[in-house]
């Protein structure tokens, strides 16, 4: 699945507060819903399919703006299998830190 971003210039922002990461859960929720993407992903190479390099989604990560499919490695393996669209937004945004 490819991301549309939401921007005109292409690229999502970071998140600059916990209502922009809020919005981009939802976000993400109702783009796994529309693409029906299967549930449950068991593994981070499955996520990897689904949010290929160049996923217009950003957050910051260790004070840098990261592609969420930068942080799929980073995911604790205990996330795994995810069982909902709901689960994998918050899996994908768990290490995304409000930009600064």
């Amino acid at each position: 699945m490819t991301e549309r971003s939401t921007t005109l210039m292409g690229e999502e922002p970071a998140p600059k507060s916990i209502e922009d990461i809020d919005a981009m859960k939802a976000a993400i929720v109702e783009q796994l819903t529309a693409c029906g993407v299967s549930f449950p992903i068991r593994s981070k190479d499955q996520l990897n399919q689904i949010y290929p390099k160049g996923t217009p989604i950003k957050c910051m990560y260790n004070g840098k703006e990261t592609s969420i499919h930068d942080l799929i490695p980073k995911i604790d393996n205990s996330r795994f299998p995810i069982k909902s669209a709901g689960d994998a937004a918050e899996a994908l945004l768990s290490l995304c830190q409000v930009k600064r």
